[in-house]
């Protein structure tokens, strides 16, 4: 009966976050375990504390958003997402690699020659924030528009019984975003301080040969930091993860991963494109910007590689 417990607890705990959680579940397994003796098994003492989502309102959980959406439609959204963002993250890492030189292969000048000649593409691989954004925005269009022709009741269902509970999933099913919300604030204020770094006029007074690498190396890391954003904010969506989210998140982690490793290693390690490594502190701090960007896309795509993993075994513990 300890495993119906955790489930339990782990259902009524994944409706909050950090420190707040740690109490929640102390706190109720305390107060469970001090009433167990009133019970003649833990199965009519959980369903007498009644639905894990009633407990989570007695605890103070409120929802960010009110509005219930159609889960059909919110996964067909994630998907437009994943795979309109994902389709332009290649589009513009074929054609930056190909601009530096580093492409493992030639068979797509063909394709490189179309984005050349095409007004539309060429614009929108000039400004991959704009487009990545436009992209959030029609998907919020798509998403309020088909919510509303396919609404569902807002009352929540709070019924709760012994088959409810058997039902619940183990733990490990409950996502915590904790460790990840950390690595993303300190992903955004760097990128934050890197955007207005090299749109200040340091950079402009940069004379040297290096320095149309160096600002084609911004615009090549932006689809990717972008699309590392919205990955973690359809992330914080999910109070249980779903397979096909694992393997979405899986594939744009692992290809910005392998696009990264194709640049570096086809540019001598960034030594063909960096500026030179002398003691003007300026050319030392544009490359020590270039560098830790680089490691930051790095760290945060693995990270959410390996927990993807770690996660989509979890789904099969029963």
């Amino acid at each position: 009966m300890n495993d119906l417990l955790e489930r339990y607890l782990g259902a009524v705990c994944s409706y909050f976050f950090g420190k707040k959680r740690q109490y929640v579940y102390r706190d109720l397994k305390n107060q469970i375990s001090q009433s167990a003796h009133q019970y003649e098994d833990m199965e009519d003492l959980l369903i007498s504390y009644g639905h894990p989502l009633s407990v989570a309102y007695s605890y103070g959980y409120r929802p960010t958003v009110f509005h219930h959406f159609n889960p059909r439609i919110v996964n067909l959204i994630e998907r437009f997402v994943f795979i309109i963002s994902g389709i332009y993250l290649f589009l513009s890492t074929i054609y930056y690699l190909e601009q530096f030189g580093c492409l493992p292969f030639q068979s797509t000048n063909h394709v490189i020659t179309t984005m050349n000649t095409s007004s539309l593409i060429a614009v929108l691989l000039s400004y991959p924030i704009l487009t990545m954004i436009g992209i959030i925005a029609v998907a919020f269009i798509i998403l309020a528009i088909l919510d509303k022709k396919h609404a569902i009741k807002q009352d929540l269902d709070l019924h709760w019984n012994i088959d409810n509970l058997n039902q619940l999933p183990h733990p490990s099913h409950y996502p915590n975003h904790t460790i990840e919300t950390i690595f993303m604030i300190v992903f955004i204020i760097f990128f934050i301080i890197y955007a207005l770094f090299f749109s200040s006029d340091l950079i402009i007074k940069v004379q040297h040969e290096s320095y149309q690498m160096i600002h084609m190396m911004t615009y090549f890391f932006q689809p990717f930091i972008m699309i590392i954003i919205f990955d973690y904010f359809i992330d914080m969506t999910k109070k249980i993860y779903t397979k096909k989210y694992l393997q979405y998140s899986s594939i744009i982690n692992l290809f910005t991963i392998i696009s990264l490793s194709i640049f570096v290693v086809n540019s001598s390690f960034l030594k063909d494109y960096l500026l030179p490594y002398n003691m003007d502190f300026e050319y030392m701090l544009i490359n020590g910007f270039i560098i830790t960007a680089l490691c930051f896309i790095y760290f945060i795509s693995l990270y959410k590689l390996f927990r993807n993993i770690k996660s989509y075994r979890f789904l099969f513990k029963k």
